[in-house]
This record gives structure tokens, C-alpha cells and sequence, in this order.
């Protein structure tokens, strides 16, 4: 039996499952008593991400990532299919609009994840362990970028300040795009090194984006609630 396609979804998925779990736990039931967002909702549109993560890993295959300017444009484009599903009015300058972000993020991360190793499995068979050890970091950045740009153009729309957060989320993009070219062209000197610092720059953007943006978010819209209330 070939167990490609299990490897490949268990390297895209799991990713993307965990921070799922670990970034929402803390904002649904039963950690709070009324969740920030709706579960059902928020799965569907992590079934969107899945399908457009698909669509847009199809895509790239047409094209070779090592050119910078086709670096540059679907680090654009990318972001902005984001920028348009959230942005929709149903979204607008409401809060469960970040988590929805998140999901939205984490489901294309997933599928771009699977994307990568299975068709890096199929081309080159039987790999070294430091072979493993790279595409398991690959997979688990493709669910960090666009899982961290997702929850930063949510949180802009939330905010209805979308443009701000949507230019900080093409930057990392592109950061992480410009850092990896060397990787892939096999340039023995900048290629690991470079590898290692886009990896280290996904994971605190991501972090800062959970950590500190996502909690200044609510507190604000909680604040703004109680003088509502009050009032």
C-alpha cells in the first residue's frame, strides 16, 4: 500500500489541527461561558481554506517559486484571496471576524502543507532523515504563514482598519518567500541559514499575532461592550 498521501496529510493537518485547537480553546466553550465565535462557522470556512489552499498549491505548480518576481506576486495574491473572503459585509467590523480569519488560514496552510510533501515524496522516493526532518518544517510553515496572515487580515476587518493589516500580512509573506529562494535554488551558503531565520520569523509572527494582537482585539471590543452597557 502506498502511504504517501496518509505521511503528507498527517505533515499538513496536524499542523494546522494543534494551533487550531491551542488558538481557540481559550475563546469557546466551555473556557468561557458565551464563545467569541460560532463552531460551526468556523469549520465551514476552514473547509473553504482546504479547498482554496488546493486551488492555489495547483496553481504554483505551473510556476517555479525560485523567480523572484513570481515570489512577489503570489505573495499578493495569496493574501489578497484572504482579503476579499473576510472582507465580505457579513464579516465587517465584527469580532468573530479574526477567528474566522484563523481558520480561514490554518485550512489553506494545511492544504499547501500536504501539497508540498506529497508531490516532494513522489518526486525523490526514499528520503534521508535530515530529508524528513526539512519537509516536516516546510509543512508546518506553510500552516504558520498563512495561518498567522489569516488572523491578521481577520483582525483588520474586525477593526474595519483591513488595509493596515493586510500590507503587514503581504510583508511576512513576501519576507518568507525572498528568504526561501536560496533554499530552493541550493545555494550551500545562504540556503539553511536563511531556511532556519524564515521558519523563526513565521513562528513569532504568528505568536505576536495570537499572543498580542488577538487579546488587544477583544479587549477592546469587551471594553467597548460594558460602555455600551452601561451606558
Amino acid at each position: 500500500m502506498n502511504y504517501d498521501m496518509f505521511i503528507a496529510g498527517a505533515l499538513g493537518f496536524g499542523p494546522a489541527v494543534i494551533l487550531m485547537y491551542y488558538t481557540l480553546k481559550d475563546y469557546t466553550y466551555p473556557a468561557v461561558e458565551k464563545p467569541f465565535f460560532e463552531d460551526r462557522k468556523a469549520f465551514g470556512i476552514f473547509a473553504v481554506g482546504l479547498v482554496i489552499g488546493t486551488i492555489i498549491y495547483s496553481i504554483q505548480t505551473w510556476f517555479s517559486m525560485t523567480l523572484l518576481l513570481v515570489a512577489l506576486i503570489f505573495a499578493v495574491l495569496e493574501e489578497l484571496v484572504k482579503l476579499v473572503i473576510l472582507n465580505f459585509p457579513r464579516f465587517q467590523g465584527k469580532l468573530d471576524t479574526s477567528f474566522y480569519g484563523i481558520t480561514l488560514g490554518l485550512g489553506i496552510g494545511a492544504t499547501m502543507g500536504f501539497g508540498a510533501v506529497y508531490i516532494t515524496i513522489g518526486q525523490l522516493g526514499d528520503l534521508t532523515a535530515s530529508a524528513w526532518a526539512v519537509l516536516i518544517v516546510i509543512a508546518a510553515q506553510f500552516v504558520l504563514l498563512h495561518g498567522a496572515n489569516g488572523m491578521l487580515i481577520g483582525i483588520g476587518v474586525a477593526r474595519k482598519m483591513p488595509w493596515p493589516y493586510f500590507a503587514q500580512a503581504v510583508l511576512v509573506h513576501l519576507a518568507y518567500n525572498m528568504l526561501m529562494i536560496p533554499f530552493f535554488t541550493g545555494d550551500e551558503l545562504l540556503g539553511y541559514p536563511l531556511f532556519i531565520l524564515a521558519t523563526i520569523i513565521l513562528v513569532l509572527s504568528y505568536y505576536q499575532a495570537w499572543k498580542r494582537f488577538l487579546p488587544d482585539l477583544i479587549r477592546t471590543e469587551v471594553s467597548r461592550f460594558e460602555k455600551r452597557t452601561k451606558g
